[in-house]
């Protein structure tokens, strides 16, 4: 039996939708040689992923690795909770049954800003209205611009008030 349990290898710590996942499972040297299979969030993989199996034989005793690669190209039903796992297990009969799971993260793509939308009001003719509307922020004007400006506003004005009446 093998002296160690399957290894993954080749993959990312992180994949983004579209990406395309290529790893191995090598199992440890047996006589016979341990069965690979796949699995994609607990799921079994869909054998199109698979490449392979292969086997090398190794040494005067004849021992046997199982190599099977696993390729697909991620998408968003790939993604539980932001993970994706992906688990190798290794067989040998009954006698031996080891696997080996990785988990990578999902990169998040960073999300455009959302514009909100809010109902119109036609505009009266009161002055308070249009000061009102001059008040609030806007996308091409925000709020921290129109608060820094009346600071920067207060301090001239009190600069030319304090040095007109000095």
């Amino acid at each position: 039996l093998p002296e160690e349990g399957p290894r993954i290898t080749g993959g990312k710590p992180r994949y983004q939708i579209g990406d395309t996942v290529r790893v191995n499972c090598t199992s440890g040297r047996s006589k016979p040689a341990a069965q690979l299979m796949w699995f994609i969030n607990g799921e079994q993989a869909n054998s199109s992923f698979l490449r392979g199996p292969e086997t090398v034989y190794t040494g005067r005793e004849g021992l046997e690795t199982s190599v099977l690669g696993l390729e697909f190209r991620v998408s968003p039903k790939h993604f539980r909770r932001g993970d994706m796992k992906l688990k190798c297990l290794a067989t040998i009969a009954t006698v031996y049954w080891r696997s080996n799971e990785e988990s990578v993260e999902g990169d998040k793509p960073q999300k455009a800003p959302v514009l909100e939308s809010r109902e119109t009001v036609p505009p009266s003719k009161s002055r308070a209205d249009r000061v009102q509307a001059a008040g609030r922020c806007s996308l091409l004007l925000p709020c921290t611009t129109v608060v820094a400006s009346c600071g920067i506003f207060a301090l001239i004005a009190t600069h030319v008030t304090f040095t007109r009446y000095r």
